[in-house]
């Protein structure tokens, strides 16, 4: 089943897989992660719109205004081929302090390797687009990301805290000239 699995940017297509997604993660009151899954509008109250939330989706892809680092990213769903969303994967198009990826796999879907191929397919997009030292920045105690990270050729660089947690920062060589 892991061969079959893909990334896609959110579209109109995934509206009802993204609210049974986050419907059942929102009830389990779990961190939702990345932060652009979400759709919760903390100035509003409430959650926002599918359209909402897919406009939000394509202004963080052409102008990161709306993000506090202003560098454009795109976010992915990591999706079955019965059209399940098992988790996301923002790209940032830039490096920064946090590294290039942020993602989330669904409490439910976890163990089962999810993350390490939406890792790797992840690689694949980023090569696409010319990042050839991929940076990510993982909790310390998030062993599930380190596993998917070191399984992808990961390599620790180095450990620092923000906001009194410990993080560390991965780097994976892209090889961008073996890339097709």
């Amino acid at each position: 089943m892991m061969d079959e699995l893909y990334l896609e940017i959110p579209n109109p297509s995934h509206e009802a897989a993204y609210c049974r997604m986050m419907d059942r993660w929102e009830a389990l009151d779990e961190n939702i992660q990345p932060e652009l899954m979400r759709r919760y509008s903390s100035k509003l109250g409430a959650n926002v719109t599918y359209e909402r939330f897919l406009a939000w989706c394509e202004d963080d892809r052409t102008t990161g205004s709306m993000l506090y680092t202003k560098i454009p990213c795109s976010l992915h769903f990591l999706v079955s081929p019965a059209g399940e969303i098992l988790g996301s994967i923002a790209i940032n198009h830039a490096d920064t302090r946090r590294g290039h990826l942020h993602a989330g796999i669904a409490p439910w879907q976890r163990g089962k390797g999810c993350g390490t191929k939406m890792l790797e397919l992840a690689l694949n997009k980023c090569a696409e687009m010319g990042i050839e030292q991929v940076h990510i920045v993982p909790r310390k105690d998030n062993l599930g990301a380190i596993q998917a990270i070191l399984r992808n050729g990961g390599v620790l660089l180095e450990e620092f805290y923000d906001d009194d947690i410990c993080l560390q920062r991965y780097e994976i060589d892209n090889n961008i000239g073996e890339i097709n």
